[in-house]
């Protein structure tokens, strides 16, 4: 009877915090959606067909459309940037390292991963960016350098979903690759890493959504242009950049108040489809 009793307090518990989470993001996404209609309604369709982004200007300039192809721009390469290299550190933990080894480089990889990403930013601004006027580029703070921050941010944990998928590819596989005469580099590239390819999938999807949400790294090495890029050099601004550095002085109630919450909006949208993709990624894995 107390087990009976203890069985459905935990289900009643897990029901109250699941329903309480759904509501929260229910909530979250009503609460953006309330705060972006008064500039969808005021600035219509330029907020995302304009490039214009002035709100200081009089009348403003709200066009968003240079921000959200920046945190695109962002996303894409920062993935393509830390995924082959952590692929590579994963297959060397995975197939070669020895149990003290990947143990050792196991812990260094999470210690990284507990930096705080307002430090990897610092360190980058000032001994990195000036680096740049040397060279004569324009800007210290651009693109590359904001690519470079999020890969030393990113890397630990696109390294870490990588390597539990290989691990968790059934040994069997493996061993029948090797008695069949196979070497082991190609054994963990085209016999592991496909059994672990949705895995590897989630890392990647996971790994766009880190850098997608990502504010300070943008902020302080994104050179904060509301412009696209051309080249690796120019400076950028993200959406997230634009939230952190202009919501302190955002009149509120104002429509530059309220486009922020349109940008904050197209990112959450952005996150939740990351993760969609990233669940069913999952549930492919696991049948």
């Amino acid at each position: 009877m107390r087990r009976e009793l203890k069985d459905k307090t935990r289900k009643a518990l897990l029901t109250l915090t699941s329903a309480f989470a759904i509501l929260v993001l229910f909530g979250v996404y009503f609460y953006l959606i309330r705060e972006s209609l008064p500039a969808i309604r005021t600035v219509g369709a330029d907020l995302f067909l304009s490039d214009q982004w002035y709100p200081v200007w009089e009348p403003g300039e709200y066009g968003m459309r240079s921000l959200i192809l920046n945190s695109l721009i962002v996303t894409v390469l920062g993935t393509i940037l830390v995924l082959p290299v952590s692929y590579f550190i994963a297959i060397y933990l995975h197939g070669f390292a020895s149990k003290k080894e990947k143990a050792v480089v196991r812990r260094f990889i999470e210690y990284l991963s507990g930096v705080p990403s307002v430090v990897i930013a610092f360190v980058f601004l000032t001994h990195f960016s000036p680096l740049f006027v040397q060279f004569g580029i324009y800007s210290p703070q651009n693109l590359l350098l904001a690519l470079v921050g999020l890969f030393f941010l990113t890397i630990p944990i696109s390294t870490v979903l990588i390597l539990e998928s290989l691990d968790n590819v059934p040994r069997e596989l493996e061993e029948a690759s090797a008695a069949l005469g196979a070497l082991p580099f190609k054994t963990y590239v085209r016999i592991t890493s496909k059994a672990a390819f949705p895995g590897i999938l989630n890392a990647a999807v996971l790994t766009a959504n880190r850098i997608v949400g990502e504010t300070i790294v943008v902020l302080l090495l994104g050179g904060g242009a509301a412009m696209v890029p051309q080249k690796l050099t120019d400076p950028m601004k993200t959406l997230t950049a634009a939230i952190a550095s202009e919501m302190p002085e955002a009149a509120r109630f104002s429509t530059h108040f309220s486009a922020l919450f349109v940008a904050g909006l197209v990112l959450i949208i952005f996150s939740t489809i990351f993760e969609l993709i990233s669940i069913m990624l999952l549930r492919r894995s696991k049948r």
